[in-house]
């Protein structure tokens, strides 16, 4: 199956991002809803290239990482303006539809992932839609 950026979702990483005051914790899972690792990095400019070192642990040349941001008190409007700056795919993450976060409190970021993950999946499919609607 394509994403609207033409590229199999097996192409795609998605990086869930639980943003807070002081700290932000990122969950990396692959298209198959598979953990592969996580971090927490500090809320400042000069602790977000740690979180893009971690990612990269993951990358191969083929992969390019999608992060979801879940910014529901503007906690992560820094790190989502530097991802930007750096040209990375960044979304916002709909804290609306989080409720499945509620089931693991005990290990909420990997949840939280679960949840972005899927949201960023259907957000490139309904993209996908809209771009071929537009061609014909």
């Amino acid at each position: 199956m394509q994403s609207s950026l033409g590229q199999r979702k097996e192409n795609f990483i998605y990086v869930g991002i639980d943003l807070h005051k002081e700290t932000h914790t990122a969950v990396i899972l692959n298209c198959w809803n598979e953990k592969l690792g996580e971090i927490t990095f500090e809320n400042k400019t000069s602790g977000f290239p740690k979180l893009v070192r971690k990612v990269s642990w993951y990358l191969s040349e083929n992969l390019t990482p999608v992060y979801g941001l879940e910014n529901a008190y503007g906690y992560g409007r820094a790190l989502a303006v530097w991802l930007l700056e750096h040209e990375y795919i960044v979304k916002d993450v709909n804290t609306s539809q989080r409720s499945e976060k509620n089931l693991l409190k005990h290990d909420q970021s990997a949840c939280l992932l679960r949840v972005a993950a899927r949201q960023l999946y259907l957000l490139l499919e309904i993209l996908k839609i809209l771009y071929l609607r537009e061609l014909s």
